[in-house]
């Protein structure tokens, strides 16, 4: 993460997170697709750091995909 206040960026992930429905909340592909949505809408945050935020929900959202095998099979 070159020059991002990385505090931001967490703190954006967290507001989002908290932010999601308890019906989102059930679904793993919607929480992410929500979260990703409300911090790329997010007018606090630097294109660089919305990026670096959107690089960190990805890889998170990647583990849990080989974790619960979610996703679809090939």
């Amino acid at each position: 993460m070159n020059a991002t206040r990385v505090e931001f960026v967490v703190a954006a992930i967290q507001r989002a997170d908290a932010l999601t429905d308890s019906s989102i909340r059930k679904d793993p592909v919607k929480q992410y697709e929500f979260v990703k949505r409300t911090i790329l809408d997010d007018e606090s945050l630097t294109l660089d750091e919305k990026q670096d935020a959107t690089k960190i929900l990805t890889i998170d959202y990647d583990h849990l995909k080989v974790l619960y095998n979610l996703g679809t099979q090939m």
